[in-house]
C-alpha cells in the first residue's frame, strides 16, 4: 500500500497534470477555433442548444446543404460531441481529393478514436488483415457463401414464428436477429452462428461499446481521462470480449492447427477467423482474432438491421409495387429451385425493380445522415486553395446530396422505379451496392464500406424470405413508424411492431 508522503506525492502528481492538460486543452480548442474561422458557421436559429445537436442534425445539415454546400461552400456547426470543437461538412467538389488521400492525411480510424474514445475503453479496432478478410476473401467467396446466407434465414424464421397462427414481434427484434444470425454464419461460421450465447454477443457488443464511452465521458472530463487507463474502464465491453473468446476458442484452435499442417491436406474454412488468420504477419492470437470479429459485429449488425427494418415498412406503406416485384422474384425462385436450389450471383441480381425498391428505401430511409467520416492528420489545402486544419473532424452530408432535386427529381417522395430507369442509362451503375459522388451511404472509393455486397445479399435474401413466405402488416391502428435521430445516425423506431405469420 501507498503511504501518506507517497499519496501527497500522487495527488500533487494528478492536480498538476490536471492543471497542465487543461491549460493545453484551452489553448487547443482556442487555436483550433481560429484556424476555421475562414468557414462560415451554421447555428440553428431559436434555441440553439447542445441537445439539438444531438436531435436535429438532419434538418440543420439540409439548410447548410441549401445555403452553402450546393454551392461549392464548406461549412462549420456544433459537433455533438462538445469536446471535439466544431464539425466540419464539405461539399461534394472535395470528395474526389479526399478519397485519393492517404490514411495518414484524412484517417477514418483517428475520427473513430476520438468520437468513441477507443485506447481509453480498451475497444476492438480494425486491422488490415480484416480488411482484407472482407474485401477480398468474402467477395471472392461470395458464391460459396451465397447459399449458407440463404439457408439460415430459412431456419431463424422457422425458429422465430410458428407454423400456425400470428405473432407481434418488434421490427427492430425481427431485423436484428435475422441479420445477427445471417452474417455471423460469414463471421465465425456455421457451428458457431445458431448458439444463442454467440447472437446475443453479436448483438450487445455495440450496446457495451457506446455505454463503454458515454460512461467514460460521463465519469471523466477531458483533462482527468488519463486516469481511465488505470481502471477498467468499459466492464461491460470486457464481458463482451470474455464471452466471445470462451465461444470462439475452439474454433481458433481448429483453424490454427489447419495453418500448421504440413500434411499437404489443407483444409479450407468459409469464415472471417480463417481468412484473417490466414494473413501474412497477423497477431493471431485468441485475443486478436476474437477483436476482428467483434470489430465486424460492430460494423454490421444494427446498421444492417435498421436497413432491413425500414426497407420491410416501406413494403408494407407501398402495397402498389408488391404485384411486380413478387412476379419478379417468383421468377427468380423458380429458376433457383430448378438450378436444385443454389443461388448464383447473377441470379440474385437479375432482380432489378426489387434493387430498385431497396435503394430507394435507403435513400429516403439512410441510417446516417453524413459519411466519409475523416480526421484531418494535418493541415491540408485542396486543389481550389481552401484550407482544411489539422485537427478537423469533417464529413460529407450524404442525405441531402440524395435530397437534392437537381440530383433527384422530387426527392421527397417514395419512388421504387427511381433507380430502376437510372439503370437503364447505365446497366453496371445505380444497382445496390453501388457507390458514386451521389449514392453515397455506403461511403466512397477505395474507402467505401468493403462488406456492402454481402450486406445487399444478406438483406435481400431476408427480404425476400420474409414477403414471399411469410404474411407481414402493421398491427390494427398503426402504420409505418417515426424515426429517431441521434447525433448524424438514423434510426427506425425499433420497438414499433409487426404482425408475422406463415402464409398458407
Amino acid at each position: 500500500m501507498l503511504n501518506s508522503a507517497a499519496c501527497i506525492v500522487l495527488a500533487i502528481t494528478a492536480v498538476l497534470g490536471r492543471m497542465i492538460y487543461t491549460h493545453f486543452y484551452s489553448n487547443t480548442c482556442a487555436a483550433m477555433k481560429r484556424a476555421l474561422a475562414h468557414i462560415p458557421e451554421l447555428h440553428f436559429e431559436e434555441d440553439d442548444t447542445p441537445e439539438r445537436y444531438r436531435t436535429e442534425t438532419r434538418s440543420l445539415v439540409r439548410k447548410g446543404y441549401e445555403r452553402y454546400l450546393q454551392y461549392g461552400i464548406p461549412f462549420q456547426m456544433r459537433n455533438p460531441v462538445s469536446e471535439l470543437g466544431n464539425q466540419v461538412v464539405l461539399p461534394v467538389k472535395y470528395l474526389e481529393e479526399v478519397k485519393r488521400a492517404p490514411r495518414s492525411l484524412y484517417s477514418f480510424e483517428a475520427f473513430s478514436e476520438k468520437v468513441f474514445l477507443l485506447k481509453y475503453i480498451d475497444a476492438p479496432r480494425q486491422t488490415d488483415a480484416l480488411l482484407y478478410a472482407v474485401k477480398l476473401d468474402i467477395n471472392k467467396n461470395m458464391d460459396h457463401i451465397l447459399n449458407g446466407l440463404w439457408d439460415e434465414t430459412q431456419v431463424l424464421l422457422k425458429e422465430t414464428v410458428p407454423v400456425t397462427g400470428q405473432i407481434t414481434i418488434p421490427g427492430g427484434e425481427l431485423a436484428c436477429n435475422i441479420i445477427a444470425r445471417t452474417m455471423s454464419y460469414v463471421l465465425v461460421g456455421p457451428s458457431l452462428c445458431r448458439n444463442p450465447e454467440w447472437t446475443k454477443i453479436a448483438i450487445e457488443a455495440t450496446f457495451a461499446l457506446v455505454a463503454g464511452t458515454q460512461g467514460l465521458r460521463d465519469r471523466y472530463s477531458p483533462g482527468w481521462r488519463w486516469l481511465a487507463r488505470f481502471q477498467r474502464s468499459s466492464e461491460k465491453l470486457g464481458e463482451v470480449r470474455e464471452k466471445a473468446m470462451e465461444l470462439i476458442k475452439p474454433l481458433h484452435e481448429e483453424r490454427m492447427k489447419a495453418l500448421k499442417d504440413d500434411s499437404g491436406q489443407f483444409r479450407n474454412f468459409y469464415d472471417t477467423i480463417f481468412w484473417t488468420m490466414n494473413k501474412r504477419k497477423v497477431d493471431r492470437s485468441l485475443r486478436a482474432i476474437v477483436d476482428q470479429q467483434l470489430f465486424l459485429t460492430l460494423a454490421s449488425i444494427h446498421t444492417t438491421a435498421g436497413t432491413l427494418q425500414s426497407i420491410l415498412c416501406d413494403w408494407l406503406a407501398h402495397p402498389e409495387y408488391h404485384d411486380e416485384i413478387l412476379a419478379e422474384i417468383n421468377e427468380r425462385l423458380a429458376a433457383f429451385k430448378g438450378a436444385g436450389g443454389k443461388w448464383t450471383q447473377q441470379e440474385v441480381n437479375e432482380m432489378k425493380k426489387l434493387d430498385s425498391f431497396m435503394k430507394e428505401s435507403t435513400r429516403v430511409n439512410p441510417v446516417g445522415c453524413m459519411t466519409v467520416q475523416r480526421y484531418a492528420q494535418r493541415t491540408h489545402t485542396f486543389s481550389d486553395g481552401f484550407v482544411l486544419p489539422a485537427g478537423t473532424i469533417f464529413q460529407f452530408p450524404s442525405d441531402a446530396v440524395h435530397h437534392d432535386p437537381k440530383l433527384f427529381p422530387d426527392p421527397e417522395k417514395f419512388d421504387g422505379h427511381r433507380f430502376l430507369r437510372l439503370r437503364e442509362k447505365d446497366a453496371n451503375a445505380y444497382h445496390y451496392g453501388y457507390v458514386s459522388d451521389t449514392t453515397l451511404n455506403w461511403g466512397a472509393g477505395t474507402h467505401a464500406c468493403p462488406g456492402r455486397f454481402l450486406a445487399t445479399y444478406v438483406l435481400k435474401f431476408a427480404f425476400i424470405a420474409l414477403i414471399t413466405q411469410y404474411d407481414l402488416s402493421f398491427p390494427e391502428g398503426t402504420g409505418k413508424p417515426g424515426y429517431f435521430y441521434f447525433d448524424n445516425s438514423v434510426r427506425i423506431d425499433p420497438t414499433a411492431k409487426l404482425d408475422i405469420k406463415k402464409s398458407s
